[in-house]
């Protein structure tokens, strides 16, 4: 007996260390020899490339360029350990639960990809179809590894017959600045290493077992984003033949910028870099209230929470493009987290722009003139119930006056509305918006001014304006090329208690972290609702995503991460996301259907939360088209300029007077001239009367 116990706890040892089993495993690529690893998870075996650069380090005269394909190495690559994240320009990540420690080694030279494909040892000439994961976060942040756990997206993803590949790319300023030389405008480099890599798979990931006629490129938000622009892009066809956008559209007005001088100019990040723009105390403040003491007492010579500032722009004089450009490349440091951090504040989420290369046009015209591939897309069923009532100006619990409510509605219509137009609105027509958004969000018979009743409200307008409108406009635009179109809303709400933790000092407890935990479960009292990020927790992870996680993660949780996964891969493999039990309908005009994804999940005949995008699409639209052609321009009040403007307005004016005065002096020289000819004519002798004529009568 003592002997059959033994036997069968050496068994259990065994099983357990093959559990985890791991081998090496070396492929050829363009660049050289790389080795990963092949992993066993139960009676199945994935291996695992991480860190494997597909470009040369974007340093020195590569920095502000489009990224340039990896150079050839000598020796075999170790592709055993995530390559360092990009430079973070917000926190959203610093304490990841999968990725935090990677996230203290970013760094520039962060242009790294990771595969994750099936392996079979019997016949290891076997392609999968792939799909490209593009990582979210506003443009300014996250990785290749943010929420991603190995083990579960082996189970989620690449069991079920796919190569998943997760990339890197630039962020904030080295991603997206944006540089104008008159002629032409550069810019989006973050989506040129998007689109370097894509290149990369084309050319090795037959090696890895992918399948390159087979690509699939997946994001969420800002991925979203950058996923619909890249299934647009003229200059992407044959590297992209499907697309899965969640929570994301190149028509939104966070996406790609439209009018106006981009905040992200290079000229602009300069003005706040030489200090001639200097960022309030309020805001500088709220940053260094999130460190520790050390960082709030430090004294600062420089503006903007600055270590130091580059000779070539404080002592340069005035520069050219050109010359500017070379001092950004050669001087300008991103190093410290708090300027970074105070950037970002200023100046908002990056935004792609129109180069008239990878992006050729923005708004409903790009999808118009250029979809081409089949498109899974959606939206969660309240993008923005997760923000807080600070995100709108509210931190004490207590009704809100009704100017109040206007003016948080006016805020949201001119930042997330406005921004996303191709030209600038007068005021006239902002009020005319504005009243009429105020009217369809608030004014109602059950509306109260209680603080959380108006943060509810303004959650669901600001989700409408970025997300639900955005995605249904581009979906209209799919259905118009032809293209198939497979829509959704995400609206399952796990049972247990979603945990929220940020991490924080406090001045009553000195230098030290403290955890704050938040939870919430939702009911029908709170009225949460599935919101933005929450569909990534159902499959990268088990009920974890960007600092928030689900407790427990129950069964009825992990049903739902089986079929969502299971239309996501079979969207990859079949171009079709329906599942065994469910038919997934495509989109099309003369039958409008979207798919709730729920436990069950359910077809409904209508526009994506209808009617929120005929408002904002079709209404709203028409208010802004028959303003800019029915009123003269002349008669209208211009809504304020900005900065940037204001500065181009006084050189303008400057101009005109320098113009003034030179046309005044030219002709005070001129009417001396001719004062000083005239002079000199009548004092000549040839001017002088003659007396000896004689006049005979």
């Amino acid at each position: 007996m003592f002997f059959m116990l033994n036997f069968l706890f050496l068994i259990h040892i065994f099983s357990v260390i093959g559990q985890n089993l791991e081998k090496s495993r070396s492929v050829w690529v363009e660049q050289g020899l790389v080795r990963g690893k092949i992993y066993k998870i139960g009676d199945q075996q994935v291996q695992i490339f991480r860190g494997v650069p597909y470009a040369d380090p974007p340093l020195g005269s590569l920095r502000f360029r489009k990224s340039v394909k990896k150079s050839r190495w000598e020796r075999e690559y170790a592709a055993i350990d995530y390559g360092p994240p990009c430079i973070q320009f917000m926190d959203f990540h610093k304490n990841d639960r999968f990725s935090g420690d990677n996230m203290q080694r970013e760094s520039e030279d962060c242009l790294y990809l990771n595969i994750f494909s099936p392996y079979d040892s019997t016949d290891e000439s076997r392609l999968y179809p792939i799909i490209v994961w593009i990582h979210g976060g506003s443009f300014l942040a996250g990785s290749a590894d943010t929420g991603i756990d190995m083990e579960t997206v082996s189970k989620n993803v690449v069991f079920k017959g796919v190569t998943l590949v997760t990339i890197n790319y630039r962020l904030g300023p080295l991603g997206f600045m944006s540089i104008n030389y008159g002629d032409k405008i550069e810019g989006n480099f973050g989506i040129w290493d998007i689109k370097l890599s894509l290149e990369w798979i084309q050319r090795n990931i037959k090696q890895f077992n992918g399948d390159p006629n087979k690509v699939t490129i997946m994001g969420e938000s800002a991925g979203a984003a950058a996923v619909s622009l890249l299934a647009l892009s003229p200059l992407t066809q044959g590297l992209v033949h499907q697309a899965i956008a969640m929570s994301g559209s190149s028509t939104a007005g966070w996406a790609i910028h439209r009018h106006g001088n981009p905040q992200w100019d290079m000229a602009n990040i300069a003005e706040y870099v030489r200090c001639n723009k200097v960022m309030s105390d309020e805001d500088l403040d709220d940053i260094l209230n999130r460190e520790s003491v050390e960082e709030r007492d430090k004294e600062r010579e420089h503006c903007n929470l600055q270590d130091s500032l580059p000779d070539c722009l404080i002592n340069g004089g005035q520069l050219s493009t050109e010359e500017m450009l070379e001092c950004f490349q050669n001087e300008v440091n991103f190093s410290n987290p708090l300027f970074r951090k105070a950037l970002s504040s200023e100046l908002g989420v990056s935004k792609m722009i129109v180069d008239n290369d990878l992006v050729p046009e923005s708004g409903y015209e790009l999808i118009a003139h250029n979809a081409r591939i089949p498109i899974m897309t959606g939206v969660a069923r309240r993008e923005w119930a997760h923000k807080k009532p600070e995100f709108y100006q509210f931190v004490r619990y207590e009704n809100v006056s009704k100017e109040q409510c206007e003016e948080s509605v006016r805020k949201i219509v001119e930042s997330a509305y406005v921004q996303g137009l191709p030209m600038k609105l007068p005021n006239s027509t902002i009020d005319l918006i504005s009243n009429a958004t105020y009217m369809r969000y608030m004014n109602d018979i059950d509306f109260s001014y209680e603080m959380p009743e108006v943060v509810y409200r303004l959650q669901s307008l600001e989700s409408d304006v970025e997300f639900v409108a955005p995605c249904q406009r581009e979906i209209n635009a799919y259905v118009e090329r032809g293209v198939d179109v497979f829509a959704y809303t995400f609206d399952y709400m796990p049972k247990g208690t979603i945990i929220e933790e940020e991490k924080r000092y406090y001045g009553l407890f000195g230098d030290t972290t403290i955890t704050v935990r938040r939870s919430e479960q939702a009911n029908e009292g709170n009225k949460l609702g599935a919101f933005h990020g929450l569909d990534h927790a159902f499959i990268f992870s088990q009920g974890y995503s960007s600092n928030f996680y689900i407790e427990p993660f129950s069964k009825r949780d992990k049903s739902m991460s089986r079929m969502l996964n299971n239309m996501i891969t079979n969207f990859a493999i079949k171009g079709n996301p329906s599942t065994e039990n469910f038919e997934w309908p495509k989109y099309t005009n003369s039958s409008a259907r979207h798919v709730s994804i729920d436990l069950p999940p359910k077809v409904l005949k209508s526009a994506v939360h209808f009617p929120a995008p005929i408002f904002w699409n079709s209404e709203v639209d028409m208010f802004t088209k028959y303003m800019l052609t029915e009123r003269k321009p002349e008669d209208e009040v211009v809504s304020e300029l900005t900065l940037e403007e204001r500065i181009q307005l006084n050189a303008y004016r400057r101009a005109w007077w320098a113009l003034w005065l030179l046309v005044v002096a030219i002709g005070v020289l001129i009417w001396g001239c001719v004062i000083c000819f005239v002079f000199h004519k009548r004092h000549s002798p040839t001017a002088k009367t003659y007396d000896n004529i004689v006049v005979n009568r």
